[in-house]
């Protein structure tokens, strides 16, 4: 069954145990991403230009995490991860910004709280998720993360 933006639950909690991704290697990734972002040409998929349209931005991804592993399963399998989190988060911005997790900056980019990092990344690589992650539950994870890491 997918979660909205094809991460499939039944292959992710095999493949969860199979290729971990702790949350330190996963914020390398978001760092990262202001560089990939501005990739305009990639290997697998061509001429990209400046588009920063979903798919443009998906394929520099799927690039970035080809390259980044030499096991392609467990390449795929992350950037499926990384790409669900961070539609996830898309798709609740309205919510996690009223409640100043999250900020929209001026070129149209989201700047996310660390704590909102966590909470999402913590609820999308637990074995067994449900298949709807309820925002309402990552705003009060992302609470607690911000108790415990104030910093």
């Amino acid at each position: 069954m997918a979660t909205g933006c094809g991460c499939w639950i039944g292959l992710n909690t095999s493949l969860l145990s199979q290729f971990r991704y702790p949350y330190e290697e996963f914020n390398d990734h978001v760092k990262a991403m202001k560089t990939v972002q501005k990739w305009e040409h990639t290997l697998r998929f061509g001429h990209l230009g400046r588009e920063q349209t979903s798919r443009a931005n998906s394929a520099r991804v799927l690039e970035y995490f080809s390259d980044s592993y030499t096991d392609q399963k467990e390449a795929l399998h992350k950037a499926d991860l990384f790409l669900c989190m961070y539609d996830y988060i898309g798709r609740n911005a309205l919510l996690f910004s009223r409640k100043a997790l999250l900020e929209q900056t001026a070129n149209g980019l989201f700047s996310v709280e660390p704590a909102l990092l966590r909470a999402v990344h913590f609820a999308f690589t637990v074995p067994d998720r449900p298949e709807e992650i309820s925002p309402k539950r990552i705003l009060n994870l992302a609470r607690a993360f911000r108790e415990l890491d104030p910093a």
